[in-house]
């Protein structure tokens, strides 16, 4: 019985990314993700700070992003309860943390691996060596801006069980942070990165004289930027996963 647990749990991450790749609107994920690389606001640089271009136009990256994250977790979760999807899975010898667990790695995954796919265009657009440490340092903040909305939908999905409710209300959500707070703000998507790619430029390009900060980037601020996120995603997800598997009443 041990033993069939895994791979029921395999084979339902599966089954939840195959899902993923049916939709139609895997191609509109990504064609905005390769449009939101393109559209950045990127100008001609020298060799040496060409880095840069990873960090101009990132704003139209994560509004993209939490648009498309929005309403790819709010299908999976308040659109497969509107429908009767969820009711019909659970009759099958499932648990419910399988189920929630296969859907949130799998959108993730989906989400995730087309937006970076198309982030590494800017390595061919900007020039960049595929070892420049400051294009991971931007897929990681990706991440953490995706595990956010992520944690947003989730939460509103299973509260409302609408899915257009849930995709608007998480995406006016998130939007609504980035432009209450500036771009030095830890709660902004925006500030966040600042602070996190300042604080590796730092490090990794010391001889630049394109840096983004008036003043350097203290370990503290990197902390408390990567910190927030993560703990918000901890928080938000072992209530929506506690909610899910031993409260929510599935009709």
């Amino acid at each position: 019985m041990s033993r069939s647990r895994p791979r029921t749990f395999s084979r339902l991450v599966l089954w939840e990314i195959e899902g993923c790749l049916s939709l139609p609107i895997l191609s509109l994920i990504v064609a905005s993700a390769i449009i939101a690389v393109l559209v950045q606001s990127s100008s001609p640089r020298d060799f040496a700070n060409s880095y840069i271009n990873l960090y101009d136009g990132t704003s139209i990256i994560f509004l993209i992003l939490a648009l498309v994250a929005s309403t790819l977790f709010s299908h999976s979760f308040a659109g497969n309860i509107g429908n009767g999807g969820l009711k019909r899975m659970l009759s099958y010898p499932v648990r419910r943390w399988q189920v929630f667990l296969s859907k949130v790695i799998a959108t993730t995954l989906i989400v995730f691996g087309a937006y970076a796919s198309a982030f590494t265009l800017n390595l061919y657009l900007s020039s960049l060596s595929p070892l420049e440490p400051l294009f991971y340092v931007s897929l990681f903040t990706m991440f953490l801006h995706l595990l956010l909305v992520c944690t947003v939908s989730i939460g509103i999905s299973l509260l409302t069980g609408s899915e257009i409710i849930s995709t608007m209300v998480s995406f006016l959500l998130v939007l609504g942070l980035d432009n209450a707070f500036d771009f030095r703000s830890y709660f902004s998507s925006q500030g966040r990165f600042t602070y996190i790619f300042g604080y590796f430029e730092q490090l990794t390009h010391l001889d630049s004289f394109f840096m983004l900060t008036n003043s350097p980037v203290t370990v503290e601020e990197v902390a408390i930027s990567i910190a927030i996120p993560i703990l918000v995603t901890t928080v938000g997800l072992t209530t929506a996963f506690i909610y899910f598997t031993r409260k929510m009443e599935i009709d």
